[in-house]
């Protein structure tokens, strides 16, 4: 059995450029690793939050959401150490597989 993903030591500035180029959608911003999704309107944005607040709320590690009419901006940092950790790549891992599968992401 694996054990679970790091929390407790912020990624250095290579490991967090590593990890971005296996998640093209995402950039590194204001110290979190940050996705913006576009979906085909209001609802879809708002089912899509759901979906992601469900899933954080699984893996007990919670992005910043913020909606904008059918923007939604996902936020990915560890707030006990203030950057990214190894658990904030996987989970942005595990998010962009669930927007990939609503297929209504234009991407940005």
């Amino acid at each position: 059995m694996t054990s679970p993903p790091n929390t407790t030591q912020a990624l250095s500035p290579t490991e967090i450029e590593a990890a971005l180029r296996e998640l093209p959608q995402w950039q590194f911003h204001q110290n979190a690793l940050q996705r913006v999704y576009e979906g085909a309107n209001y609802l879809q944005a708002l089912e899509t939050l759901n979906a992601v607040a469900r899933h954080a709320e699984a893996a007990d590690h919670h992005p910043d959401l913020q909606l904008n009419w059918k923007t939604l901006i996902i936020r990915y940092w560890t707030h006990t150490i203030n950057g990214v950790s190894p658990l904030d790549v996987t989970l942005a891992h595990q998010v962009e597989a669930l927007l990939s599968v609503s297929g209504t992401d234009q991407g940005h």
